[in-house]
């Protein structure tokens, strides 16, 4: 196996209080930022209707809140999205139906000469869907079913393939299936807003809270399997040390998480369990080099036991954390809005999971058996 580290006899148990009290501090200022600040929760878990969409032209978010105030969606959460151009998110709480609740935010967002057309039964050719404008085509003389379905997905498709947005008919002149004439007809009962839907989510009262409750249930039920595993694979004490870091890694994260403002979702559920998996993988490294010198090694001080395992296992380590953190950085710096709560969990976590399992896990073993086995 590649060492980086060769014959290292660094004193990892040393300072170990040290080490200890940085982690109280640390989980001490998670605990108060998810008290004080709690938790961005996304959608899944709060309730509420998300839509995501992208202007033609750069708009700013305070006029956008102005937009939604004046028609009384004051509480609405705006937020910017990084690195997609003129792209914002808008996050209503529950206080209506899907429908009612989406159409009333985009009618907020449209100027009066739009809001007219939308009266005069003219359709958003930046909105409409496959549905709307089948159904407008398809009073064109002649046109047929089947040909106004696959015009109506032709220009979907076309939409798509500009960012979502169409700035003008002359553009579709040259879709499959459109004629001069079909163009003209569309043209008279359509019109290009300002702005596309990316996406619309809405998640109603009954789901929002049972989907809270089962991911903590996930990860609660994870926890308590991995005490149960190293109990079992170990001692008592072993599954306790493993199961306190493993504490210690996800509040010092979900602090980080409540700091610095991530949203909360199903994808980051996977996240922390997935970290719950990596921290005690690593710990268990630890642990099994440790118990191996124990029979190797009978009548050896422990404390400095336990700095031979962790120097024995420390290119292991690194290697391991330094491979899978690249991957990871790659996802948190190249992987999109939608992914990066996701790679901030696995970014930090495999961090503090590989440090917990030297500076936790470990000196927890220390003081279990300075307290009630009575000797070092």
């Amino acid at each position: 196996m590649m060492q980086f580290f060769k014959d290292t006899k660094i004193d990892f148990m040393g300072r170990k209080y040290i080490w200890i009290s940085i982690s109280v501090v640390m989980i001490v200022i998670g605990v108060v930022s998810l008290f004080l600040k709690g938790v961005n929760m996304g959608i899944e878990f709060s309730g509420g209707t998300e839509v995501r969409i992208r202007f033609i032209q750069e708009r700013s978010v305070q006029e956008i809140r102005d937009k939604l105030g004046r028609e009384g969606l004051g509480k609405a959460q705006i937020q910017q999205i990084k690195d997609q151009e003129n792209e914002i998110m808008i996050r209503m709480p529950l206080i209506a139906e899907k429908g009612e609740s989406a159409e009333t935010i985009l009618n907020s967002l449209r100027d009066e000469s739009q809001m007219q057309k939308v009266k005069d039964g003219l359709i958003d050719l930046n909105i409409a869907d496959a549905s709307m404008i089948k159904a407008v085509l398809s009073a064109f003389p002649g046109i047929g079913e089947d040909r106004a379905s696959d015009l109506a997905e032709a220009i979907l498709k076309y939409r798509d393939d500009h960012a979502g947005i169409i700035k003008d008919s002359a553009e579709m002149q040259n879709l499959p299936e459109m004629t001069p004439e079909i163009a003209l007809f569309l043209k008279e009962r359509s019109f290009f807003g300002d702005f596309s839907v990316r996406r619309i989510e809405f998640i109603g009262p009954v789901v929002a809270p049972e989907l809270r409750n089962k991911a903590l249930l996930a990860i609660a039920g994870s926890l308590v399997g991995m005490l149960i595993y190293i109990w079992i694979r170990f001692q008592f004490q072993w599954g306790l040390a493993a199961i306190i870091a493993l504490f210690h890694d996800v509040l010092i994260t979900l602090g980080l998480f409540s700091i610095f403002g991530k949203e909360f979702n199903l994808p980051v559920v996977a996240s922390f369990l997935t970290l719950v998996g990596y921290s005690v993988n690593d710990t268990i490294v630890v642990f099994d080099r440790i118990r191996e010198n124990m029979r190797l090694k009978v009548g050896m001080d422990f404390e400095a036991l336990i700095n031979l395992s962790i120097n024995q296992t420390l290119s292991r380590t690194v290697i391991t954390s330094m491979l899978t953190w690249v991957v990871v950085i790659a996802l948190f710096f190249l992987g999109g809005e939608v992914i990066n709560p996701f790679a901030f969990v696995l970014f930090v976590g495999i961090v503090v999971g590989t440090y917990s399992s030297i500076y936790i896990a470990s000196p927890i073993l220390i003081v279990w058996k300075e307290i009630f086995l009575g000797k070092k």
